[in-house]
């Protein structure tokens, strides 16, 4: 939001420069971005007079100029059509720098030169060249009584200011203004506020000419009309131009700039009609069921959704609500009654239309935040004055204003002893009205504890108590608040189960050398394709881009694209984790009705196990680099004993628990990874965090268990079976074959060779024994080896390797 500082100095006698100005208003909550000059003295340019003027012997499109500077005559070579002898013309002599810039974003700066084999030793400038216009059509020629040498600034009145720009808060509409903005300043530093405009008016007749119907009160509460009747329309008078450009908004005539002038001086969007084109003399607010396809000002034939709000005539819309007007009923030249449109739309309504167009407009983006609901008549009163002062228009009697729904101030109590508890200060009721004096809040009531306003309608920040005593704190200065002498001790609200779980889970991935990442929750419809079903999904009504479609059913897409990035950035050894959450379409909504949420982690390795190095090979990242990861992770959150592996026929591992599904690991396909152009092996494991913290709320805790007095039985043994069955089904057989007494199950050897057969490989298992209660020995262990034997032989055609 970019302000002006000589606008500002209208309303406030301001006697900080304009670095000060931005400094403080930063201190009262109105961060400033940027101070930047607007316009220039143009040193150095000064007034020539033209003696003479010749083609240029090796150019057809250059002229050589014989110049009188008053102090000495030039040669300057000029390329423009209209320039002539007797003119006197603005020159940049040599050295000056003028406000544009190169082709390159350098300053531009005359020097002498040579064009096409003649002398050049100065500039001849043009309007756009000296940042006084954008005309570029010619040299610009001045007064011819001006005095030859004449520094260009004493001749001519050249327009200077500052630009303030200011970071607005969604919360702060009131700060969309200069009027805003200059309370602000003028209750920080205690000055009158001076106001250049009627704010009290008494109830008007409804206008005659034209008709105002509201069809759709929840969107648009309220809507001035004011008429203005036989205007002239042409250029804006300079000071008003001026005005505009300054803020970096193009002049187009004096109805349009008025319209401009008072949304920035009040922060009221505005818009003017063609009176004369609307059908049926009625204007009617309301929305559609259906799909309308409408020309807008700039040109564009937009399509808008049904629900959206417009302003129409008695045949069909002549203006999009809030956001910009119809081709059909602009202001033009032979324009000559303006109605003067200033309403109060929902917020949400032109948030949600502005969003769908893609377009922003000075309007939406002040309707958008909230406007005062009160300020309308004003706004609309304020222009046409202007108008009738400037266009020579004649205001009609008459001005209706609808206004099916009233928004009413609110009343909020202000206590002494709260005020002081939060900021630590020891001010009195008195201090506090002085200070808050400058807001134009309405006193109600007050005693010696306790102060009661009627907050304004321009505030709409101010719901609370605590909005106050903010107020008071960054009007006051939090620095001139001293600190507290002594510090109060309070103990933190102890951690929950959930967030004790979620902060053992980060800090074990970090102690398991892997580094966080954080990504979107949104993703590309096309990229989701990849993690599942779209129908399961779950997918934004009005995206704000291609790019953030779909809220995401997996953490894989961020880890994904995270290595990519990383990728083509030259990192080759990747361990990355993230903890968010997933969601997907379901009956029993989380939080929302049909819409499941949970809380995943992932686990990710790509690229380098190792890198190349004199002493060993490149080895990359495996699935068994990131299941020893995962054990350890399980074996941290205390569930690793509740859980049972499986592998899929895809090459999936996947993790139980209670017999519910808590996560999976797997390599990441050639397919999928040639999709994201990532071309090293990766691997990724994802779970269920909420899963996890459910299963542990049903197990018991953590209990001792002494060390056994007695030794356990180790016993080995070699089969040899098809080389497609996977280990993990020998195991659980032996598992479920063993019986209470198995410790400990390991695969200590895998062996492959043409001594065992082809297609054949043999899977060598070390099962050790424990009792609780007495030393085991071969005969008690041999008949459970047995049993063992004799099941992997039946189920899988296993042979005891001698």
């Amino acid at each position: 939001m970019k302000i002006s500082y000589n606008w500002l100095s209208e309303f406030i006698n301001l006697e900080l420069t304009p670095e000060e100005t931005a400094e403080k208003l930063t201190l009262i909550g109105l961060e400033v971005e940027e101070v930047s000059s607007y316009g220039s003295k143009l040193e150095g340019v000064v007034v020539g007079e033209v003696l003479d003027v010749k083609e240029h012997p090796n150019a057809d499109r250059l002229r050589i100029c014989s110049v009188n500077l008053g102090d000495e005559e030039v040669q300057i070579i000029c390329g423009a059509n209209n320039v002539a002898a007797g003119q006197k013309v603005p020159v940049a002599t040599v050295g000056t720098t003028l406000p544009v810039e190169t082709e390159n974003g350098e300053p531009f700066t005359i020097r002498k030169a040579k064009l096409r084999g003649e002398k050049s030793t100065g500039m001849i400038c043009a309007e756009d060249e000296l940042g006084l216009g954008e005309d570029h059509s010619g040299i610009m020629v001045l007064d011819e009584r001006l005095k030859p040498g004449t520094p260009l600034h004493k001749a001519i009145d050249i327009y200077q200011d500052t630009v303030i720009d200011i970071e607005i808060t969604p919360n702060r509409p009131d700060a969309t203004c200069h009027l805003g903005v200059a309370r602000d300043l003028a209750a920080a530093l205690s000055l009158d506020l001076s106001k250049p405009f009627e704010t009290d008016f008494e109830a008007a007749e409804p206008l005659q000419e034209i008709d105002i119907n509201i069809e759709a009160p929840q969107k648009c509460p309220r809507y001035v009309g004011k008429l203005v009747k036989d205007v002239t329309i042409e250029e804006s008078p300079t000071w008003l131009q001026n005005r505009l450009k300054v803020l970096g908004i193009r002049p187009v005539n004096n109805i349009v700039d008025i319209t401009n002038y008072v949304m920035f001086e009040l922060g009221q969007p505005l818009h003017a009609f063609d009176a004369d084109t609307i059908k049926g003399n009625s204007i009617i607010i309301k929305d559609f069921d259906e799909e309308i396809t409408f020309e807008t000002l700039d040109h564009e034939e937009r399509t808008c959704s049904a629900g959206t709000l417009f302003i129409c005539d008695e045949q069909e819309p002549i203006a999009i609500a809030g956001v910009m007007g119809g081709v059909d009923s602009e202001v033009g030249d032979q324009t000559k009654n303006v109605l003067i449109e200033s309403a109060y739309f929902d917020p949400a309504s032109i948030r949600k239309t502005a969003k769908e167009q893609v377009l922003q407009t000075d309007a939406s983006y002040r309707f958008e935040r909230g406007i005062d609901p009160q300020l309308q008549r004003i706004a609309a009163e304020r222009a046409a004055q202007l108008i009738a002062d400037i266009c020579n228009g004649k205001i009609s009697g008459g001005c209706t204003d609808v206004h099916p729904v009233k928004t009413e101030p609110q009343l909020l109590e202000l206590r002494k002893s709260y005020v002081n508890r939060l900021l630590g200060t020891n001010f009195t009721v008195d201090q506090i009205v002085e200070i808050l004096d400058g807001l134009e809040l309405d006193l109600i009531n007050r005693d010696e504890e306790s102060i009661t306003y009627k907050i304004p309608t321009f505030r709409p920040d101010l719901e609370r108590e605590v909005d106050l005593i903010e107020e008071i704190g960054r009007l006051y200065d939090y620095n001139r608040i001293p600190p507290p002498k002594h510090g109060k001790f309070t103990s933190p609200e102890p951690l929950t189960d959930w967030e004790k779980l979620r902060t053992k889970a980060k800090e074990t991935a970090k102690g398991l050398r892997f580094r966080e990442i954080y990504s979107n929750s949104l993703m590309p419809e096309a990229d989701a394709e990849w993690l599942g079903e779209l129908k399961g999904m779950i997918h934004t009504l009005n995206p704000i881009s291609k790019e953030m479609t779909t809220l995401r059913p997996s953490l894989l897409y961020g880890f994904l694209k995270s290595v990519a990035y990383n990728f083509n950035r030259k990192a080759q050894q990747l361990r990355f984790f993230e903890i968010g959450n997933v969601f997907e379409k379901s009956d029993n909504g989380t939080y929302h009705h049909g819409i499941k949420e949970e809380t995943h982690i992932l686990f990710g390795l790509a690229g380098f196990k190792t890198i190349e190095h004199w002493k060993t090979e490149p080895k990359h990242y495996d699935a068994f680099d990131l299941k020893a990861s995962v054990n350890s992770f399980l074996q941290e959150v205390e569930v690793l004993s509740e859980v049972e592996t499986f592998v899929d026929d895809n090459n999936v591992l996947t993790y139980k628990a209670d017999g519910e599904k808590i996560g999976e690991l797997k390599n990441i396909s050639q397919k999928m990874r040639k999709n994201y152009e990532i071309k090293l092996p990766a691997v990724a494991a994802e779970f269920s965090l909420s899963k996890i913290f459910d299963i542990k709320q049903r197990t018991e805790g953590k209990t001792y268990e002494p060390v056994s007095k007695f030794p356990s039985f180790e016993f080995d043994f070699a089969v040899i079976v098809d080389r497609g069955i996977k280990a993990g089904k020998l195991v659980k057989a032996i598992k479920e074959t063993a019986g209470g007494n198995l410790h400990d199950l390991q695969i200590f050897d895998v062996f492959e060779g043409p001594s065992l057969g082809e297609n054949k490989k043999s899977l060598a298992f070390r099962l050790s024994f424990l009792d609780k209660n007495k030393t085991l020995t071969i005969n008690e262990v041999e008949p459970i080896i047995n049993k063992v034997v004799e099941r992997l032989e039946k189920e899988y055609s296993a042979k005891l390797r001698s």
